[in-house]
């Protein structure tokens, strides 16, 4: 039986690391969260986490009648290795203990009555991808990639892979897709657009996966280095955060009205 049978579970992955996938699987969370959707969000980097600095979060969790008891951050509920151990400890992990590790961070966890689970995945296609689809019944993926052609070789391998698992993948993120002027609104590409990303759609059969640009914004940069993520449907933050953010979850939201 997998766990948590009740939970809407959204991997975040991502071919290539330095991506960004963990700086959008946390927006992605308070985003969810911003909805009134009660969240938790699962780092499964096991060996190199992430969302301790993401969320400026240094307190381990509490335990009660032998559960772990998730760290909560902006309406978020906050499950990390990288809360367990020390930041200087090199969990050099592999095989049984990975995805025992792995096991423990969902069994035996407290989520409570949490809706939506995020996990943010290792960069890939490894070992954890496996435990996770044999762990979770999983409702979708998110895919974070950027224009370079290195990083699009390996978000084919991360299609290919999802594609084999069986997880449906309604969007494909291009993260730091262009950088919007702060005075004029003119759009800099930091990258070339070969319509690679959209040829990789159709090459892999996602005919129903919607294609999100996310731009390079200081603000979310800056969110992340302070441990505070940007809330990217506040009415405050950026036209352009709060419609990508829109449309990444109105995508989720459409994927799950169709499998349910």
């Amino acid at each position: 039986m997998t766990a948590l049978p009740a939970v809407r579970v959204v991997l975040v992955c991502g071919g290539k690391g330095g991506v960004g996938k963990s700086t959008v699987a946390a927006n992605l969370a308070t985003a969810f969260a911003a909805r009134g959707v009660r969240t938790g969000l699962l780092d499964a980097d096991l060996q190199g986490p992430s969302l301790p600095v993401l969320f400026g979060v240094r307190e381990r969790p509490a335990v009660r009648h032998g559960r772990i008891r998730p760290v909560v951050r902006g309406g978020v509920r906050l499950m990390s290795t990288g809360l367990l151990a020390d930041a200087s400890r090199a969990l050099a992990w592999k095989g049984p203990v990975l995805r025992g590790a792995l096991r423990q961070m969902v069994r035996d966890v407290d989520w409570g009555d949490v809706e939506t689970l995020v996990v943010d995945t290792p960069p890939g296609t490894g070992e954890i991808h496996m435990a996770l689809a044999d762990l979770l019944d999983v409702a979708a993926a998110v895919v974070v990639t950027t224009r370079q052609r290195m990083a699009l070789e390996d978000t084919r391998r991360c299609l290919a892979m999802l594609t084999r698992l069986g997880i449906a993948v309604p969007a494909v993120v291009e993260n730091m897709a262009y950088f919007p002027c702060p005075c004029c609104g003119a759009r800099t590409e930091p990258f070339p657009d070969s319509g690679l990303a959209g040829a990789l759609l159709d090459e892999t059969g996602g005919a129903g996966t919607r294609l999100v640009e996310l731009p390079l914004l200081p603000a979310m940069a800056s969110g992340a280095e302070r441990g505070t993520p940007s809330a990217p449907l506040a009415g405050g933050a950026d036209p352009a955060a709060r419609a990508a953010f829109a449309a990444l979850l109105d995508a989720l939201d459409g994927a799950h009205r169709t499998a349910s």
